[in-house]
């Protein structure tokens, strides 16, 4: 004679169902908070590289010791870091400053005022002023 327990033994088609939506709904949550955790870091990265690249293409400027030649020459260079593409746009002495700051930095032979923006495509991930001097120089 079999017990009910014995009858009972197995899922149902109806129960399996349910289980496996249930795991469904759960898995698309996690792959989704999987997808967004992926693209969050993919653009902190890029925005780490951009940083990287305006210090470097900064140091590039501050080792120069002919701040004059730079002023008449807007520059854009490619740079490749770790695998991705950024476009380095450098203005020197821009037109857009405020005139107090036009008066206090001025640019010179011995000096200038550097604004580097760093894009990937379209997107500018990160932008940089600094004003550069030669002490000792002065001419």
């Amino acid at each position: 004679m079999r017990s009910e327990a014995q009858v009972q033994a197995g899922f149902t088609v109806v129960e399996l169902l349910i289980a496996l939506a249930i795991l469904g709904v759960a898995m698309s949550t996690v792959i989704s908070a999987m997808l967004a955790n992926t693209s969050l870091n993919t653009r902190v990265e890029r925005q780490a590289n951009a940083v990287r690249v305006s210090e470097q293409v900064m140091e590039s400027y501050r080792q120069r010791t002919d701040y004059a030649a730079l002023q008449f020459n807007d520059l854009s260079q490619t740079v490749v870091m770790n695998g991705q593409t950024y476009t380095a746009n450098t203005d020197f002495c821009p037109n857009d400053l405020p005139q107090a700051t036009k008066n206090s930095m001025p640019c010179s032979s011995t000096s200038v005022y550097i604004r580097v923006e760093v894009k990937h495509g379209n997107t500018v991930l990160h932008r940089a002023e600094t004003y550069f001097t030669q002490f000792g120089n002065e001419s």
